[in-house]
């Protein structure tokens, strides 16, 4: 080994556990500091009840039946909430954080065998894309979660198949799905069938397609999935749950989309792809090149990989309600190809392997330069420590930038390391400027002030006043009690939670009441008022 190479070695060495150290701020610095928003008040208030409730099999929301997901991944929330002792928001996430581990440790240890010391970039490849690392990652939303559960199918079906052990291979997988289902539903069932029938079907194994081994596994399927729908029955309607996961995974017609929305989506897909999972997504560039294709596909783990890729996200391209999450469990089967392909051309030193490697230096560079935004914008330049933390990082990363200008191997880590050291500094300072500047602290601030006027006594939505599950979560979680709507003002000692259309029930029916709140929810910028009768 000459010395360029030993460096190149101790230095990748060193970065490699520079980077996982980072990932621990990157991952859970001021992961509870944002209240709950877009889908997440709904993951959590139905979690709430659950825990609230001691009902872990009939989900609700406001005491009534919720019926879009089954409860897999509130039950997972539910366990963090015990573990933890708390009911914070960055308890309602930390399954996502875990599960993001997780894909990530099972991208590396599946992959190095074929990639070597590139299956470390494969896995952090991942949650540097930038969609997951500047979004989805900080969320409590079920995606990345159920993620994780598909993308142990695809690898699972990869490896019993190489191996020829089809009754694992089965059983495994139909399992894996069946655990899919209960968190998600239906899309388990697409994915499996997708697979498991594209990976017999290209090695021409059509008899195992009808074997007693391939029934043990569907048998296994629909048996967790039967005593799923039997407990459920026991208490509500099956049927009602049934056809409400068939309503929710039936996404390929254009709907309130409209049909020309709907053929622009099927143009944009592919680049809104490249986009939402940048930068690595850059090494597309390198499939260009007939002999990088040949080298990365001459063996069986990458063709499965991308054949698991290619069938499946068919069903989201031509699909009309589409959103960027739904791909997270797609997207680690073509990072690693794509680094594979970025280690074939390394090797031969191909042209299309210098133009990503020059790309990806540059964009490193940027990432490092947008650090030092924080301290001169309006927002965030007033935040104590804002240059000394902002110069620290800026310095940390344009110095691993310059050391890999000197070793070209290290330009893929200094681009995660670059990455990671941004989002550290968006989790000091972006969150603080979005908390002082988006109307979500002062929503949650009324609607938990709501909560504490009325704590100790019952409180009701009145009539048919509208709630969103924002403020749901939060009054629910302040007064560890279910909140319930009622026609009826006729609860002694009760709060009620009104609209300004819904007070005339009050005049009505009693002389005089008294409003003890008014608070707004983000519904509509809705102004609710919390009154008792007297």
């Amino acid at each position: 080994m000459n010395q360029s190479s030993f460096l190149s070695y101790f230095n990748q060495r060193f970065l490699r556990i520079f980077i996982l150290v980072l990932m621990i701020p990157t991952l859970l610095l001021n992961l509870g500091l944002f209240p709950l928003i877009s889908d997440e008040p709904t993951r959590g208030i139905v979690t709430l009840e659950m825990l609230i409730s001691g009902d872990y099999f009939h989900p609700t929301i406001n005491g009534e039946a919720y019926l879009n997901k089954p409860p897999l991944f509130n039950w997972l929330q539910s366990l963090f909430i015990v573990v933890t002792g708390s009911m914070k928001e960055y308890a309602f996430r930390l399954p996502t954080v875990l599960s993001l581990i997780s894909i990530a440790s099972i991208i590396y240890f599946t992959s190095r065998k074929f990639l070597s010391d590139y299956a470390f970039i494969a896995a952090t490849g991942y949650i540097i894309c930038g969609r997951i690392l500047f979004w989805d990652s900080f969320m409590g939303l079920i995606d990345i979660s159920y993620s994780l559960i598909t993308f142990c199918s695809f690898v699972w079906l990869i490896y019993y198949y190489q191996s020829q052990r089809y009754l694992i291979l089965f059983i495994g997988s139909y399992l894996l799905s069946a655990i899919g289902f209960l968190m998600k539903g239906m899309p388990s069932l697409a994915f499996q069938l997708l697979s498991v029938s594209a990976i017999l079907i290209y090695n021409k194994q059509y008899k195992q397609l009808f074997s007693i081994k391939h029934l043990a596994g569907i048998i296994i399927f629909f048996t967790i999935i039967g005593t799923y729908l039997y407990v459920y029955s026991l208490n509500r309607p099956a049927k009602d749950l049934i056809f409400q996961f068939l309503k929710e995974s039936n996404r390929l017609q254009a709907g309130n989309t409209g049909h020309l929305n709907w053929w622009l989506h099927l143009i944009a897909f592919p680049f809104n792809y490249f986009y939402e999972f940048l930068p690595l997504t850059i090494l597309l560039i390198l499939l260009f090149s007939k002999y990088i294709r040949q080298q990365t596909f001459s063996n069986y783990y990458f063709r499965h990989l991308v054949i698991l890729f290619l069938v499946n996200i068919v069903v989201y391209w031509i699909s009309a309600d589409m959103r960027s999450r739904y791909l997270f469990m797609l997207v680690p089967l073509l990072t690693i190809v794509l680094v594979k392909a970025y280690s074939v051309g390394e090797n031969v030193n191909h042209r299309l392997y210098l133009l990503t490697r020059n790309i990806f230096s540059s964009g490193s560079l940027l990432v490092t330069f947008s650090i030092l935004i924080y301290p001169i914008w309006i927002e965030t330049r007033h935040f104590d420590n804002v240059v000394l933390i902002c110069s620290t990082f800026f310095i940390i990363s344009f110095s691993i930038w310059m050391l890999s200008l000197r070793l070209k191997k290290l330009v893929l880590y200094s681009l995660v390391c670059s990455m990671l050291l941004a989002r550290i500094a968006f989790n000091f300072f972006n969150f603080e400027a979005r908390l002082n500047s988006y109307p979500d602290k002062g929503y949650r601030d009324g609607e938990i002030k709501a909560a504490q006027i009325s704590h100790g006594y019952p409180l009701y939505i009145l009539s048919d006043s509208p709630i969103n599950h924002d403020a749901s979560f939060y009054i629910t979680r302040e007064r560890r009690e279910i909140l319930r709507r009622t026609i009826l003002v006729s609860h002694p000692g009760a709060f009620y939670i009104s609209n300004e259309e819904n007070l005339n029930i009050f005049a009505r029916n009693s002389k005089h009441y008294r409003v003890h709140h008014i608070f707004r929810i983000k519904k509509d910028e809705t102004r609710l008022y919390l009154v008792t009768a007297r």
